[in-house]
């Protein structure tokens, strides 16, 4: 459990928010190899990356 201050706590929900954007694009790479979709969605501190019609997305809670 996080025990920091509330700006301790909004940087690192922007760090998280970061990393899952880079994930996202990860994704995207792996789908644009054409060998499949990846499918679902992936549940992170820095949101929810979920496919949307443009690739992989990051979206808040």
């Amino acid at each position: 459990m996080f025990t920091g201050t509330p700006d301790e706590l909004r940087l690192l929900e922007l760090q998280a928010k970061t990393i899952a954007g880079r994930i996202a694009m990860l994704l995207d790479d792996l789908d644009r190899l054409g060998l499949g979709a990846s499918g679902g969605q992936i549940h992170t501190p820095g949101g929810i990356i979920r496919p949307s019609g443009r690739g992989w997305t990051v979206t808040n809670r």
